[in-house]
């Protein structure tokens, strides 16, 4: 502990104030909306004086918008900043750690994956060292309504969007298993929402089974998703076994690393019973 506290202490005295501020004023205007100078400065806790020559600055260079109400709100121009590939590499940087880590533990495939137009991407995949596994590539797509990955992102997302992607088109049937009505799926993921996570048993392929869970941003809402996937023969992950509670501990963790402001909101309840000392 002291060691941690040393090196919070020796990292804050190389810090830049103004810099600090910027950024504070930034986040809070990236949370939507438009703020006044007076909102702004209760919000960051920074001086009114500050608060101004920063907007001020920022509205020069063309990163901040002021509107005709003397509100502030971000530009385009800052959002461009931050491509998709840059957002999604800084993504897999952070969650990389941890899917070796669940790989390592439970033996299976990890992937990581998010939402591109109607598909998941996956953005990093841990292949099992097994002989016999499921190895998907970066890159590769899967559809949504099939996929432990597509339902976890859809279940914590805005309704409307996942509304969207699944009513008034056709839903492949890939397996016997595969939810084709809007109706049912929409059911499934109310499902997802409540116990915190998602399951795809045998419903892309009949010997696959898969269970997945969101990062999540400071708003509760889902960026991407992990999954841990095996052969339905030796894979079986349920609640409250070690497999499920592992991997909301990772996806808690890498929401907390990627979004920091993302610990304790809008969290999927990931409180888990405690087990008893059967085996997976």
């Amino acid at each position: 502990m002291t060691l941690k506290r040393d090196e919070r202490v020796a990292s804050e005295k190389y810090m830049v104030p103004v810099v600090k501020s910027t950024f504070k004023i930034l986040t809070e205007l990236s949370k939507g909306g438009s703020l006044g100078l007076n909102e702004v400065t209760l919000r960051t806790g920074v001086s009114k004086s500050t608060v101004f020559r920063i907007l001020a600055t920022l509205t020069s260079l063309g990163f901040v918008v002021r509107d005709s109400d003397r509100n502030y709100y971000v530009s385009h121009t800052l959002a461009g900043l931050v491509s998709d590939a840059a957002g999604s590499e800084a993504l897999r940087r952070a969650a990389l750690p941890h899917m070796l880590r669940l790989r390592n533990q439970f033996g299976e495939t990890v992937n990581l994956g998010h939402l591109q137009l109607d598909k998941v991407t996956y953005i990093e995949v841990v292949p099992s060292e097994y002989a016999l596994r499921l190895h998907e590539r970066p890159g590769a797509t899967v559809d949504l309504h099939a996929s432990a990955l597509g339902k976890a992102i859809l279940a914590f997302g805005p309704t409307e969007v996942a509304e969207s992607l699944i009513r008034g088109r056709e839903l492949p049937m890939f397996t016997r298993n595969t939810i084709t009505d809007p109706d049912e799926f929409m059911a499934e993921l109310r499902r997802v929402r409540e116990r915190g996570y998602a399951l795809d048993r045998g419903e892309t392929s009949l010997l696959a089974t898969c269970v997945a869970a969101p990062i999540l941003d400071a708003q509760g809402t889902a960026i991407a998703a992990l999954s841990i996937s095996g052969p339905a023969s030796r894979f079986n992950p349920r609640a409250n076994s070690p497999v499920v509670e592992s991997l909301l501990l990772a996806t808690a963790e890498i929401s907390r690393q990627f979004c920091p402001r993302a610990a304790g909101r809008s969290q999927p309840d990931r409180t888990v019973t405690k087990r008893s000392g059967r085996k997976r």
